[in-house]
């Protein structure tokens, strides 16, 4: 999961570079640009490394990195539909917004015996060292989800 959000946010930094940036390459007609090369080597090199600092060789391999990331985002955006585009989204947000909150192992444990009912397998209560993470994630969410509910203002006609 780790891994797949921190791919998820590669691509949605390089996704967000400049239209001014010095293109470096293309893929189809897509400019891919210098600062889209220096935001996946902060990542990569935890920004020991500038794209200038490169040789050709592992420029181009930059830039051929790019490209597949940059394919893949356009087809992407393309093939999948607005409601599903708008899913991906809800959930690349919530996930950004959960890392951020605390869940003790004493709220999880009240979560878990106010609600022992829905964790059952083949009849059996699963232990909570088996679902304490579970909880923690589904109560992160809920943080998060109260918190923007707090802030909306509903109105009903």
């Amino acid at each position: 999961m780790k891994k797949l959000l921190t791919a998820f946010a590669v691509i949605l930094t390089l996704t967000t570079a400049s239209v001014s940036a010095k293109v470096i390459g293309t893929v189809n007609g897509y400019a891919i640009t210098e600062k889209e090369a220096n935001n996946l080597l902060k990542v990569l090199t935890k920004g020991k490394v500038k794209y200038a600092q490169l040789s050709p060789k592992d420029k181009r391999e930059i830039v051929k990195r790019l490209a597949v990331d940059k394919l893949v985002i356009k087809t992407a955006y393309k093939s999948l539909s607005k409601k599903e585009r708008d899913f991906v989204i809800a959930n690349a947000w919530m996930a950004k917004k959960i890392r951020g909150v605390r869940v003790t192992d004493a709220e999880a444990k009240k979560a878990y015996n106010a609600n022992k009912r829905l964790f059952k397998r083949n009849g059996k209560i699963v232990p909570f060292s088996k679902v304490k993470n579970l909880i923690k994630i589904q109560l992160r969410q809920k943080k998060v989800v109260d918190r923007l509910m707090k802030k909306a203002k509903i109105v009903v006609k």
